[in-house]
């Protein structure tokens, strides 16, 4: 049965789904990212961050770092993802963005595996779109 809800409540209802999409697209995507880095330090992987209208944070220091860290752990403050901010999932370390389009032969890190990423979590997001209107 499909649920009820008052005409005057939909926006509310609407935009109260749309920022747990945006809040579950965001930590999918940094997960990922965080899960298919390429490993040598640990320092490229920690230094994964998520920008709520900004991109200020600058990478951890040098130094070695946990080689599984938990996919959870972000460089965020979680809790008020909202329509109409913009997300970004960034990494100011000087190699980060040489890594993302060549890869690492080191490792064996494709090239494009962070484009290859935001694909997937494009199409997580349109299923999750679609899951969350069936069921509404």
């Amino acid at each position: 049965m499909a649920r009820q809800i008052k005409i005057g409540e939909i926006g509310d209802y609407a935009e109260r789904q749309l920022n747990l999409l945006i809040k579950a697209a965001v930590l999918t995507a940094d997960s990922r990212l965080k899960l298919q880095s390429p490993f040598d330090t640990g320092r490229f992987r920690a230094s994964w961050a998520i920008g709520q209208n900004a991109a200020p944070f600058e990478g951890q220091p040098e130094g070695q770092y946990p080689s599984n860290p938990p996919p959870n752990a972000v460089n965020y403050s979680l809790g008020d993802e909202r329509v109409g901010n913009v997300y970004s999932i960034h990494n100011n370390l000087i190699y980060a963005e040489p890594l993302a389009i060549k890869g690492s032969r080191k490792s064996g890190v494709p090239g494009g595996w962070v484009d290859s990423i935001a694909k997937d979590v494009q199409t997580y997001v349109n299923a999750e779109a679609d899951r969350i209107g069936r069921q509404s």
